[in-house]
């Protein structure tokens, strides 16, 4: 039991930050399960792999928003179903109420992940060698904090034990100025960096399960906005991104990144949010000019989200080109090495499917992310235009 409180004291004091930052930028990307860090022709190289912008075609501007809204363990789902009782009066319940009010807190308060979500919407503009964007980002984490209170049977919990479980809310409002620059160092390999200022709010509190935003009816997106929709305290970072990518030949392309190089520090009354360095590398292999293969994975085990386990992502994605490059089809899978399962409906995995649109000067990519249930946690809507 005290093993249990100093690690949960541990991880209060510093909560990784991944979950607070977009990990997916724009629709292809998305629709690709993440997989674009060896091969990207668009402004999302600037977050993706910055040395990418070095062999951009034409220079391109544009607009783009993407949402996602991650509950593997359906932990809103499980509050709901226990605030549908009278948790207020939980020892006036019949035994069978309580029983199972008990089994959904149980759910939710023993999850080993958490809920966590963001909405990115902002313009940039890239040229070759060069890339500048602004986002509006909003983001946020709700976890249950354990409690040992739930460990006993029904009949020994008091209404007192109940009131005094606690759900911490995490969020964040900020501003995303980011600036990357690339350029070449030998034949068919370039380098590259982006300076990322972000300024904006946060704020962490805790409710109770009788307090707002607290009903049945309450989903992941209620809790979510109601995370970052309170952010009032200031905070200001610079953060970095290196990039690298090299040609292997006509068809095979190398990419590798240090995301977070400074690992920024975000000081809050609960703690640290920090965020950590991670080295990713990319493969992409192009058999034909319309036809695609993407392969991202993290190269290190890292701490990522809120549940004290180390994660180690893995993306994988397929591009067909249709009418000469017209239109595209895409499909991807994201999904954690390092979890108990790969695949499967008890995997952390997502499903991304989406299409682009060539239409001449215009570009136009949409996509969507499913979990392992086919329901939808992410979407994506990026629109560009060719300046020559």
């Amino acid at each position: 039991m005290k093993r249990s409180l100093l690690l949960a004291v541990f991880f209060a004091l510093a909560m990784p930050a991944f979950s607070f930052f977009p990990f997916f930028y724009g629709a292809r990307s998305l629709a690709l399960g993440y997989a674009s860090l060896a091969n990207n022709y668009d402004l999302n190289s600037l977050y993706l792999n910055p040395s990418l912008l070095g062999s951009l075609a034409v220079p391109l501007g544009g607009y783009q928003y993407g949402s996602s809204r991650l509950d593997f363990r359906d932990i809103s789902q499980s509050l709901a179903a226990a605030r549908a009782y009278d948790l207020e009066h939980f020892q006036a319940l019949d035994a069978e109420s309580r029983e199972a009010a008990l089994r959904a807190l149980n759910e939710a308060f023993s999850a080993d992940t958490v809920v966590s979500g963001f909405r990115m919407r902002g313009p940039g503009y890239a040229g070759k060698g060069y890339a500048v964007a602004i986002a509006t980002v909003d983001a946020a984490v709700v976890r249950p904090l354990s409690s040992a209170v739930l460990d006993q049977p029904a009949s020994a919990v008091s209404d007192a034990d109940i009131a005094a479980l606690r759900v911490r809310f995490t969020g964040m409002h900020y501003t995303d100025y980011s600036l990357a620059i690339a350029f070449p160092v030998s034949q068919g390999m370039f380098v590259g960096a982006t300076f990322h200022y972000l300024k904006g709010k946060y704020s962490v509190f805790e409710a109770g399960l009788d307090a707002e935003p607290f009903t049945p009816r309450a989903g992941a997106d209620e809790l979510l906005e109601a995370a970052w929709s309170g952010a009032e305290n200031g905070f200001s970072k610079f953060n970095l991104d290196l990039g690298a990518a090299i040609e292997l030949g006509q068809h095979l392309r190398a990419g590798l990144a240090v995301k977070n190089a400074t690992r920024p520090v975000i000081d809050t009354a609960a703690g640290e949010l920090r965020l950590d360095r991670r080295l990713v590398a990319g493969l992409a292999f192009r058999p034909d000019p319309e036809l695609a293969f993407f392969l991202d994975i993290d190269l290190a085990k890292g701490e990522l989200f809120h549940g004290g386990e180390e994660a180690q992502l893995f993306s994988l994605g397929v591009e067909k080109g249709l009418f000469r490059n017209k239109l595209f089809l895409r499909a991807g899978l994201w999904s954690d090495l390092a979890a108990k399962y790969f695949v499967g409906r008890e995997a952390n995995s997502l499903y991304g499917l989406g299409c682009g649109f060539n239409l001449g000067k215009v570009l136009i990519d949409l996509a969507l992310a499913l979990d392992s249930r086919g329901r939808v946690k992410n979407l994506g809507v990026s629109g560009f235009y060719a300046l020559q």
